[in-house]
């Protein structure tokens, strides 16, 4: 299992005007059904899929040219693909997309209109795939450093929550933070049984894809999506949290040190002091990007980080740093901009680097499972940072809950409380809590942080 690079040479042009490039990402993560079990279960029918990938099914059988269209309206491009046993995980221009059977993944930054791909991918998921609803939306984002240079309804947090209430209904929305300091922004639906049509396909429809020419907008007018398309299945009550235990961490670094940056140049760059590399670098075909971000990312120790996962790293010219990694259904992104006057690094993993996974089954018991979990973090955290040496960070941890019984709960609040050390004494030293929140969701707890480096002199 290894990634295919499309198109190394790929030239990536921002048409907005002059400006700073925009680190922080806007994320999308949409789930059309609790598992790829469910997926299964339900036995979907299939409308022009993957040639040749019987194996594989729901978001995974469409065509990469479908996804093509979908990413054309956000403005960006397909890089390189690693199709992972249980994910394919796509190198974007513009960070990344990681498609399971049952969810998909769009990460974005820069200037792209992440939220008006939405009405194709819902035509997507109901057209191509079959699925009748959307059982599950998050979208989330840092503050922007230049909110004025966004476009569509990225201007501003209230069109976007505007543009998101034509899709989905009963959402909240949420300020994670200081107003006057580094926040972070969530928009979230509840879990919700997908039997009927819902208000997210029905509003899609309504809304014309941002370019008229796309292959989905003949798609759309080719097929028949009405709800007596689909076979009938019975009415099952809503999940409320995946079958597979899920806790993700995203580290949203700003400021970082100059040596950090210079890291993130290309060999090529006249600017970048950064020597390590060879003083020739072997250029083939455009390929030395990924062989450059290969390279890069052993360096650094991504690559330790990410044991025994899948990785596709590439390195831009002239600066810049993106990074896919699978394992199993797991998976694992890095994006780098490090011009030092508005640098900005982003890592966000699901990896089960406690090992709970496996202890599940074996009944561990809770406290050392918290324990465990906790310690895990703290060395990621640590390693994290030990490569970027950001000024200020925010992180958020999602983590999905139990059953809402008592042992549940009881089993919650344990993790609750572990959940609240993501800074292991070390750094603790060397960086300030100024925020820290706890959320809970229906399935879900969210704990954001927010951390600056303490004044050396004090």
């Amino acid at each position: 299992m290894a990634a295919t690079a499309l198109d190394a040479a790929v030239t990536v042009v921002d048409d907005s005007s002059p400006g700073p490039f925009e680190g922080p990402e806007k994320l999308l993560e949409i789930w059309f059904a609790p598992s790829e079990e469910d997926v299964v279960a339900r036995n979907l029918p299939l409308k022009g899929g993957r040639k040749g990938k019987e194996r594989w099914n729901g978001l995974r059988q469409v065509e990469k040219s479908v996804w093509d269209s979908m990413l054309d309206e956000v403005c960006c491009k397909v890089l390189s693909v690693i199709e992972g046993d249980e994910v394919d995980a796509y190198l974007l221009s513009e960070s990344s997309m990681f498609v399971w059977p049952h969810k998909l993944i769009l990460k974005t930054c820069g200037t792209t209109t992440l939220l008006l791909g939405i009405p194709t991918l819902l035509r997507i998921a109901s057209e191509t795939c079959g699925f009748k609803g959307v059982w599950r939306c998050f979208y989330s984002r840092k503050t922007f450093m230049f909110p004025e240079r966004q476009r569509g309804p990225h201007k501003d947090w209230t069109a976007e929550m505007s543009f998101l209430d034509k899709l989905f209904e009963n959402s909240s929305a949420y300020t994670v933070g200081r107003m006057n300091g580094d926040h972070w922004l969530l928009y979230i639906t509840p879990p919700s049984d997908d039997v009927l049509l819902p208000h997210a396909l029905e509003s899609s429809r309504a809304l014309p894809p941002a370019k008229h020419d796309t292959q989905l907008s003949t798609l759309s007018a080719s097929l028949d999506t009405t709800p007596s398309a689909f076979p009938p299945r019975r009415h099952v009550a809503p999940r409320l949290v995946p079958s597979r235990p899920d806790q993700t961490l995203e580290i949203l670094m700003t400021q970082l040190s100059p040596a950090a940056c210079r890291k993130f140049y290309h060999p090529s760059s006249d600017t970048a002091p950064y020597t390590s590399y060879p003083a020739e670098p072997v250029v083939a075909d455009g390929g030395d990007a990924h062989a450059l971000g290969a390279k890069l990312s052993d360096d650094l120790g991504l690559s330790a980080i990410l044991d025994g996962a899948t990785i596709d790293s590439f390195l831009f010219a002239p600066c810049g740093f993106s990074q896919n990694a699978v394992r199993g259904d797991r998976y694992a992104t890095v994006h780098v901009t490090p011009e030092e006057a508005y640098s900005y690094a982003s890592f966000e993993c699901n990896f089960d680097f406690a090992g709970l996974g496996a202890d599940a089954d074996r009944g561990l018991e809770t406290r050392e499972a918290v324990k465990r979990t906790s310690e895990s973090l703290q060395d990621l955290v640590e390693k994290v940072l030990h490569i970027f040496e950001p000024a200020k960070m925010c992180i958020t941890l999602f983590v999905s809950d139990e059953d809402e019984d008592d042992a549940g709960i009881e089993k919650n609040a344990r993790a609750h409380e572990g959940m609240r050390q993501l800074l292991n004494p070390h750094l603790e030293a060397r960086y300030e809590r100024v925020d820290r929140i706890l959320y809970s969701f229906d399935g879900y707890s969210l704990i954001f942080a927010a951390f600056q480096k303490k004044d050396s002199s004090s």
